[in-house]
């Protein structure tokens, strides 16, 4: 087997062969443009056809080399970025493409890049939304401290209220004829804010109905799923479950598989802080929500608890079975 490792850049890509003893096969720099994709899918099928490609950042700089080489049918991984104390040798893109290479080879820190097509269109809408809603958040918060700090009449002409009381209350009110400057000035700007968070809050609802309707094409049941809303079902397909082997290995990608984390007598475990923090997100989200109204969920719960388990580790072994759980219903997706 030929391993090639690639390093991306935003211009270009360093390659590197290694045959199966380790030995150096050849290198190459590319243009991250799809003529440098044909010229690196051309040099590596010169090793004929057992190769396997490592791409650093495969899912950032390396997108568009790795969605090119799917398509000539060329096996590809995605490589974990070398670690600190992995870098005693230095740094630079040559050594960095053959320590990808040498990954390919050891079969360590490899995973399978994430479909694209329908998920990958899932994936925009999710950042859109996202940004939607953290923009909206920074308004309302402005809008709050605003009229905080308001002049006294202009306060008790709007009322009290929390963000989305005030925008919608700002948003329908007309600006005085008369008044103070400081008055006039302050409620023209918060008109501003109030009027661009309501803009916000309708791309907000906007992107989460093409979600919605994206995901029922995808699996018309999912969101039939106790617990399981557009935006938490749109970031579980985005993960592509169906990429991992098993369902432990979805579990470590979404930060649910336990940890162990005892010490002495004392013996206990711990959820994993690392993974996809959006599919963790989900997953919490979800979980929540069936604590709540879910009467399976609840009685789970109840059960942990009376093993002597405490709520937070009742809670995590509720995340841990929602994941087994999602696991095989997210893989029958087609």
């Amino acid at each position: 087997m030929i391993a090639v490792g690639v390093d991306t850049h935003k211009d270009c890509h360093v390659a590197a062969a290694l045959d199966r003893l380790g030995e150096l096969r050849g290198e190459l720099t590319i243009d991250a443009n799809e003529r440098g994709y044909a010229e690196l899918a051309a040099w590596a099928r010169r090793f004929g056809d057992d190769v396997a490609v490592g791409i650093e950042g495969a899912g950032s700089w390396g997108a568009g080399l790795c969605e090119y080489l799917q398509g000539e049918g060329v096996v590809v991984f995605e490589v974990e970025r070398p670690r600190r104390r992995e870098r005693r040798v230095g740094k630079s893109d040559r050594l960095d493409a053959l320590a990808a290479a040498k990954r390919v080879l050891a079969g360590e820190g490899l995973s399978t890049p994430r479909a694209r097509g329908v998920r990958g269109a899932v994936q925009a809408l999710l950042v859109a939304h996202r940004s939607c809603v953290g923009e909206r958040t920074r308004l309302l918060n402005q809008l709050q401290a605003l009229h905080t700090t308001a002049p006294l009449a202009l306060r008790e002409r709007i009322g009290e209220g929390n963000g989305k009381q005030l925008e919608r209350r700002i948003a329908a009110m007309h600006a005085g004829a008369c008044g103070p400057v400081e008055e006039r000035v302050v409620f023209a700007v918060l008109r501003d804010l109030a009027r661009r968070s309501r803009a916000l809050g309708a791309e907000t609802r906007r992107y989460k109905r093409e979600l919605a309707a994206m995901i029922g094409v995808l699996d018309p049941t999912l969101l039939a799923e106790p617990g399981v809303g557009p935006i938490s079902a749109a970031k579980l397909i985005a993960c592509d479950p169906a990429r991992f082997k098993h369902e432990a290995a979805f579990a470590r990608c979404n930060g649910t598989a336990p940890l162990p984390a005892s010490s002495g007598k004392t013996v206990r475990h711990r959820l994993s802080r690392g993974g996809d923090r959006q599919v963790n997100n989900a997953i919490h989200t979800i979980a929540l929500s069936r604590s709540v109204h879910h009467a399976e969920s609840r009685a789970y719960l109840a059960r942990r608890v009376s093993e002597g388990k405490t709520e937070r580790e009742a809670m995590r072994a509720l995340k841990r079975h929602l994941s087994r759980r999602l696991y095989k219903r997210l893989t029958q997706c087609p």
